[in-house]
């Protein structure tokens, strides 16, 4: 089992920009996760996206390093903080099960992986999985409200659209009553758009049913 203590509260958070980053540059994502990598005895922030296949690892972080430079998150968190692989990977297919299986029950978590999984190059995990993402665009001025990008990122899967909403009261209603987040929730995201322009709500699961009626799939 891991020695090292997981990454602590900033770096989970940094983490789930990081995937938003990339799901608002259209880069699918099939699992994204810190994993504790023995060999290395460190916590590393690790994404698999078929880019890797398709494009090759150098084009790949290519696009990565675009959509972090674009979420200007390159001061905060360096290309070379994010590890890619394949999708085929036979364990990173089973931390997606995984991370599936979470998702269902509506939590993310962070735990000692599985006997399948233990020995190989991770040994525990803390597993993205479904969350809404907020970012501030416009600031308000005089009597013009404020806006808002709002996108749901899967725990896999790939991207998905964003939603532009036009002050707080209709973001509050877009969240509350149209998604379906409790109310202490949202004010907290509501608080901390205030303080950095910019929230993430985990623990998010919706259905590609529900996405398309809410204009964000």
């Amino acid at each position: 089992m891991a020695t090292t203590a997981l990454v602590d509260k900033s770096s989970i958070d940094l983490g789930r920009k990081v995937i938003a980053a990339l799901s608002r540059a259209g880069i699918p994502v099939t699992v994204g996760l810190w994993a504790f990598v023995s060999e290395a005895e460190e916590w590393q922030l690790t994404i698999a996206t078929p880019l890797v296949d398709e494009l090759g690892p150098l084009a790949a972080y290519g696009k990565v390093h675009k959509a972090i430079q674009k979420a200007h998150l390159e001061g905060e968190f360096p290309l070379r903080g994010v590890f890619l692989r394949s999708p085929r990977d036979r364990i990173l297919r089973l931390l997606e099960k995984e991370s599936r299986a979470l998702g269902k029950l509506g939590h993310e978590d962070y735990r000692l992986v599985n006997p399948s999984i233990e020995g190989s190059f991770v040994e525990d995990a803390y597993l993205y999985t479904g969350s809404v993402d907020i970012i501030r665009t416009n600031e308000a001025r005089g009597n013009a409200e404020g806006k808002y990008s709002v996108i749901y990122i899967p725990g896999s899967g790939g991207g998905a659209r964003d939603v532009s909403v036009q002050g707080l009261d209709r973001l509050r209603d877009f969240l509350e009553g149209e998604i379906g987040i409790h109310g202490e929730i949202v004010e907290r995201a509501v608080r901390d758009l205030a303080d950095n322009g910019n929230a993430a709500i985990p623990n998010v699961q919706l259905k590609h049913s529900k996405l398309k009626r809410l204009g964000l799939a």
